[in-house]
């Protein structure tokens, strides 16, 4: 795959209280791929969008869109010029125009275009609605059409479903991976959100204090975390020995287990337990399935995944 994006240490400090927001960072997206910025509030991942975007101007570093250099020492295309198009957190839909308008509002897009893009975005039978009368899943299909009907060469997402509620979120979930997948665009997607990133992403950039701590796919970043702070970040561990830890899931409550320990607490999540058991007076996280299990309960277990070492 090509690079379609090419970030080259790339600089932001807001002045007030000197605060790093991206701190040279070296950073490339390829085409077609769906690359995901995922942090904390705070961390600086969507100044860095912004930056793409040319809505922010760095300090310093460059940056490439498509072989053309966007932002450099002598150089800062406007936003209009730099073929990139941005989905924000609340879709910014305009109330009095049709979803036909809003989608085409400031567009040159042909009639041919609009067509293809409700077709694709399955709002085909919506484009004489006002957005008011369309659902959450809709008007983040309506967002998204709007910022696709100029084919640019990237589409930014900032946060889109981080105000939507956990049942619906999960199903736009689905679909907005469908849609970009569809039109075959490279996006970046921002988002605080370990699920969304996992799930959306082909890969994934840590990103903290203005730092991108690691880059790479779902599994290798979750399974092989550069340091502690992404693997803490990323889920759950217990600490076993000097600098070793281990995945609640690669801990096994078994009858041929090496080690003993009682279970001190039960918590149920639905489609398994978090148990915390003692073990030589030290606790322990361990996913289980098992229905029977007793707090007070005498157990053995053992390890039965990587341990991590840092």
């Amino acid at each position: 795959m090509n690079d379609i994006v090419q970030i080259e240490k790339l600089q932001k400090i807001f002045c007030k209280g000197n605060i790093c927001i991206a701190n040279n960072i070296n950073l490339s997206i390829q085409e077609g791929e769906i690359f995901t910025i995922l942090g904390k509030s705070g961390s600086g991942k969507t100044t860095f969008l912004r930056m793409i975007a040319g809505l922010e101007t760095p300090d310093d570093g460059e940056i490439i869109i498509d072989n053309n250099t966007v932002f450099s020492k002598n150089k800062n295309l406007e936003p209009k010029d730099r073929e990139v198009a941005v989905v924000f957190q609340n879709y910014a839909l305009l109330p009095h125009l049709t979803i036909a308008s809003n989608i085409t509002f400031g567009s040159k897009a042909s009639k041919k275009d609009l067509d293809e893009v409700l077709e694709k975005t399955k709002l085909k039978g919506q484009e004489n609605k006002f957005p008011h009368e369309l659902s959450g899943g809709q008007q983040q299909r309506v967002a998204l059409a709007r910022a696709i009907i100029n084919k640019p060469k990237i589409l930014l997402l900032d946060e889109p479903l981080s105000n939507i509620d956990t049942e619906l979120r999960s199903h736009l979930r689905v679909e907005l991976k469908e849609m970009i997948k569809a039109f075959n665009i490279t996006a970046l997607f921002i988002t605080h959100d370990k699920e969304d990133a996992f799930y959306l992403s082909d890969r994934i950039a840590i990103m903290h204090g203005g730092n991108i701590l690691q880059v790479g796919t779902a599994k290798e970043i979750y399974h092989h975390p550069n340091d502690l702070y992404c693997a803490n970040f990323l889920g759950k561990m217990t600490q076993i020995g000097t600098n070793s830890y281990i995945r609640p899931e690669h801990i096994e409550i078994c009858l041929d287990g090496e080690f003993e320990a009682i279970i001190k607490e039960i918590t149920f999540y639905g489609s398994f337990y978090e148990v915390l058991i003692i073990s030589n007076k030290k606790e322990l996280l361990v996913h289980s399935f098992d229905d029977n299990l007793k707090i007070g309960q005498k157990i053995k277990y053992k390890f039965n995944g990587e341990i991590l070492k840092f």
